[in-house]
């Protein structure tokens, strides 16, 4: 099975727990919104180090990087991280056509399926 990956830092693999897609409607602007139970970069202390200022999503098509207009982390007793949301636009449907095939395939690899809300 091809791998199919999601870095903040390179060559660290991160878990989506969860996505959210969203369109503004005055525009074509699309925004993603990945969830994530845990974040490596943070467990690992690499985060301090590495700024998290992209994001590399990895498949058989070859690496999408994209930059995040911001990470939100939630914590639980101000040390335990509960979740964190990384959210980054996408223009141009040829773009956001890649990302989605990117995502289905993260989806079938994962055992996750999408659901429209």
């Amino acid at each position: 099975m091809p791998v199919v990956s999601v870095q903040f830092i390179e060559g660290l693999e991160e878990e989506i727990s969860g996505v959210s897609l969203r369109k503004n409607r005055f525009s074509a602007k699309k925004t993603v919104v990945l969830m994530f139970k845990q974040v490596q970069a943070l467990e690992k202390g690499r985060s301090f180090t590495n700024k998290i200022e992209n994001l590399w999503l990895r498949d058989e098509e070859g690496t999408i990087q994209v930059y995040p207009n911001g990470v939100k982390f939630v914590f639980v007793d101000d040390d335990n991280l509960s979740a964190a949301e990384c959210s980054f636009d996408v223009e141009g449907e040829e773009v956001f056509a890649r990302v989605m095939r990117f995502l289905h395939r993260y989806a079938e690899v994962h055992g996750f399926s999408f659901q429209e809300s």
